[in-house]
């Protein structure tokens, strides 16, 4: 379905990635990481948080699949997309921290315009607003703004085909 340039490779998740799919997540939360409690304490509510999100995610996009992005074999992100017909949705896209800065999303956004491209479909996401980082992966990928409120910029990419 993909097809991006190795030892980048992308593949769909299997219930033995849960273990890294929760560190990636608790990574992604350095808000709840700094709360002046005990780490036990933390951890629940990372864990509640996460199972919250996952529930949200399955309500809002029931047929969306989680993608790992793969180094050789060793998984260092996460692609979590709903295929519409005719609209990929982005859920969510997170690469581990120690693996930042390799071009790993821009790469697999690539990967996925080159896909959307050959289906005729647009790409829609949503950034948040104070997320400089990730706009600036999505501008230079071509995303332009359709709508914003407080929290969310919604982007949305569409091949010269359409």
């Amino acid at each position: 379905m993909l097809e991006i340039a190795p030892p980048l490779n992308i593949r769909l998740a299997h219930a033995e990635d849960r273990l890294f799919l929760d560190a990636l997540y608790r990574e992604s939360r350095p808000d709840l990481l700094a709360l002046p409690l005990e780490p036990s304490a933390i951890e629940q509510m990372i864990a509640m948080q996460r199972m919250s999100r996952s529930a949200g995610v399955k309500q809002t996009y029931p047929g969306a699949q989680d993608w790992l992005l793969c180094w050789h074999q060793e998984a260092v992100g996460r692609l979590l997309l709903d295929m519409g017909r005719d609209d990929i949705r982005v859920v969510d896209i997170a690469v581990q921290s120690a693996w930042r800065n390799h071009g790993f999303a821009s790469s697999a956004l690539a990967a996925l315009q080159g896909h959307a491209t050959r289906s005729n479909k647009t790409i829609s996401l949503a950034v948040q607003c104070d997320n400089l980082v990730a706009r600036r992966v999505y501008q230079r990928a071509g995303f332009l703004l359709r709508s914003s409120d407080a929290l969310f910029d919604q982007l949305i990419w569409q091949p010269t085909t359409l």
